[in-house]
């Protein structure tokens, strides 16, 4: 038995990378090309422009038949194509915008991956639009008809196409192409025909595009789960000593007591809204000077009741929990200084979405005062239903997560 599971754990990665390298495939090409006008004369100058195209991909033998043949696989590929060159004596410039109909051959030299190709290809065009254009008071302006440009909407010209693909990741593939124009007879005299092309190019492929939304959420939904079964541990800040303080030594008792009464009834507040609307997982709480004894990963002590009175011990799952806290932080989602709800793993480095965003934040400036910002500590705090309302919404959207949409 326990041989077969170690047989089964080998073949298991070869089966998911043999259906990737026999699925059919399909997706959109974006490309660069640059002319190369096919042809000896010094006063053509090719220019930089660019095509998109629509591509289906698919094995041509899906199992190995052979050492040869069973890497092969082809290509068909529908776009537009932009191309043009300039005439450096003249000042004129020529543009031709083609479709094209591409057929790629592809042959993959490594049997357990496609990260390179190798292809050939025969590329007939369709020309539907040229344009000749002149240098004129440092402008280019189109010539309505222009006797050097002989070219006509609906000539089908053909290339040959030879290429290599290299892969940039589970979704991209760069590719070099050179399209050469078997019907390009363009001269010093008149513009007729296709001209030559390098060609560089980006396939995206939605099906690879879609495996990696499908394995990210996956990946999110058994973060999530996981999650859901061990402890949130929440961080509560103590009363600002300093600022107490310096209160009685300017002899404001009144306001130094009022200080520490109103972070006291905040933490409570806080914690009343956990209870209330934050079931998520479990939730045990700490204060902030007990935060290095909770990034150590040393748990005697550090807990608080919900009266925020010490608690002997409390047993729980240590390889599974993260925290947070009601802080002012500088957002990695929304990249900005704000106050609200954050999320943390164990070393205290902000979670992803949907673990922080913006239904986290509450905001600097208490309802929407900016004087409240500078009178928070001193005069001002926020009610309990303004913790209540950012947790509802943070519960319910990692509850919501934590269902699978496109993967199970």
């Amino acid at each position: 038995m326990k041989k077969l599971l170690i047989i089964w754990s080998l073949l298991v990665p070869f089966s998911i990378l043999a259906q990737r390298l026999y699925e059919p495939n399909f997706g959109m090409v974006l490309s660069g090309n640059f002319s190369t006008v096919h042809a000896n004369h010094e006063n053509y100058a090719g220019r930089g422009m660019g095509s998109i195209a629509a591509f289906f991909q698919n094995p041509i033998t899906p199992y190995h038949s052979n050492r040869y043949l069973n890497r092969l696989d082809y290509t068909v590929e529908a776009g537009l194509s932009w191309l043009g060159f300039r005439d450096k004596n003249s000042d004129k410039r020529f543009q031709a915008n083609y479709i094209d109909l591409s057929l790629y051959l592809n042959y993959v030299p490594d049997q357990m991956s496609d990260d390179l190709r190798l292809f050939v290809g025969f590329r007939p065009s369709y020309l539907n639009f040229t344009q000749s254009s002149i240098l004129n008071f440092g402008t280019y302006s189109d010539i309505l008809s222009d006797s050097q440009n002989i070219n006509q909407i609906g000539q089908i010209d053909y290339s040959g196409v030879i290429g290599v693909s290299v892969n940039m990741g589970e979704v991209a593939n760069l590719e070099l192409r050179y399209a050469h124009s078997f019907t390009n007879n363009t001269n010093r005299l008149f513009f007729n025909g296709r001209p030559s092309a390098v060609e560089v190019g980006l396939r995206l492929s939605a099906v690879r595009l879609r495996d990696k939304l499908v394995k990210d959420e996956i990946n999110l939904v058994g973060d999530l789960n996981k999650r859901a079964q061990g402890t949130l541990l929440v961080m509560l800040e103590e009363p600002d000593e300093k600022l107490i303080k310096q209160l009685v030594d300017e002899e404001k008792i009144k306001d130094a007591s009022f200080v520490r009464e109103l972070q006291f009834q905040t933490n409570k507040n806080i914690i009343q809204a956990f209870r209330s609307e934050f079931d998520f997982c479990r939730v045990e709480f700490f204060m902030n000077k007990e935060a290095n004894s909770v990034a150590k990963g040393k748990f005697e002590g550090v807990f608080v009741d919900d009266q925020l009175n010490p608690k002997p011990y409390v047993d729980f799952d240590t390889s599974n929990y993260f925290i947070a806290s009601f802080i002012e932080d500088i957002s990695d989602y929304t990249q900005k200084q704000d106050y609200g709800l954050y999320f943390y793993n164990k070393n205290f480095i902000q979670l992803p979405k949907p673990y922080n965003t913006n239904a986290n934040t509450m905001g600097l400036f208490i309802g929407g005062d900016p004087l409240n910002y500078i009178r928070r500590v001193k005069t001002s705090g926020y009610f309990a239903d303004d913790f209540k309302k950012v947790l509802k919404k943070v519960n319910a959207k990692l509850q919501l997560a934590r269902i699978p949409v496109n993967g199970s």
